[in-house]
């Protein structure tokens, strides 16, 4: 008969105690954003409010951060991906950059529009490629490029409905750095997404659930761009290893209502 091993006690490593403690962030974030049938009276009024007003879900249905007046590149028709999904679902692998090599302007573009490109369709409001709780979508993409051919190096923020890249500015190596905990990640990258969330954006429909909504969405977002990653035989990294503040000060959001949640490390293809 064979012998089982016990697993180790998780809780115990973590927490040093046979329970939680009551004051836990984690706990107070997890109760704080379950949903209850006693909650659900409180967001009738917004839904309401969507039903009536035209204009409230016009803005809704076009959520995206806009820098019209800023220098835009446009980028080229996505290319046809190449693989099977099987395929491609087999070769995705989390990979360091280990060589800087340029990524083409016509696979980044890919990549973009595959994460979050709004979709036009003919009377109805566009949609992107990944769930999103209430077609709120949340999210906003800009791209750090480092190696990208036809890119200036510096910060980009990405428009999902004239697929496009506003520039905004240069971005200083250092500070990029040190607002990595691990920043030899970057050293041979040719670019870095960093995803952000406007947390509002759920959060009036959703209220604290929104909150957790937006998490999801960002884990959807990368799940497809690594795909697309895959199927380019690019080195892909998703990264959640990086100081809060320090990125959000590069990219220049507040960390309050918007916030970088996520970023993606992208090398070049061999």
């Amino acid at each position: 008969m064979t012998r089982t091993l016990p697993t180790a006690q998780f809780a115990s490593l973590v927490y040093g105690a046979p329970r939680v403690p009551l004051d836990d962030p984690a706990e107070a974030f997890h109760e704080a954003s379950r949903l209850y049938p006693s909650l659900a009276p409180e967001r009738l009024g917004v839904l309401v409010e969507l039903a009536r007003s035209p204009a409230l879900g016009e803005t809704v249905a076009r959520a995206c951060r806009t820098h019209d007046h800023r220098p835009a590149v446009g980028l080229p028709d996505p290319e046809p991906l190449r693989g099977r999904l099987d395929g491609v679902l087999a070769r995705r692998r989390s990979r360091r950059v280990e060589a800087l090599r340029p990524v083409r302007l016509a696979e980044l573009s890919t990549l973009l529009a595959v994460a979050y490109a709004a979709v036009e369709r003919p009377g109805r409001p566009a949609r992107r490629f990944v769930p999103s709780a209430g077609a709120l979508y949340p999210l906003e993409v800009y791209v750090i490029a480092f190696a990208v051919d036809g890119l200036e190096r510096g910060l980009y923020h990405y428009n999902p409905f004239g697929h496009r890249l506003a520039r905004l500015r240069p971005v200083e190596w250092t500070a990029l750095r040190a607002a990595l905990a691990e920043p030899a990640v970057i050293d041979h990258a040719a670019a870095l997404l960093v995803v952000t969330a406007v947390f509002w954006r759920s959060r009036f429909k959703y209220g604290q659930r929104g909150y957790r909504f937006s998490l999801l969405e960002a884990g959807h977002l990368v799940q497809n761009a690594v795909l697309v990653a895959a199927d380019f035989d690019l080195p892909a990294l998703p990264l959640g290893g990086f100081y809060d503040r320090r990125l959000d000060a590069i990219v220049g959001v507040d960390g309050l209502d918007e916030a970088t949640v996520y970023a993606l490390v992208l090398g070049g293809a061999a």
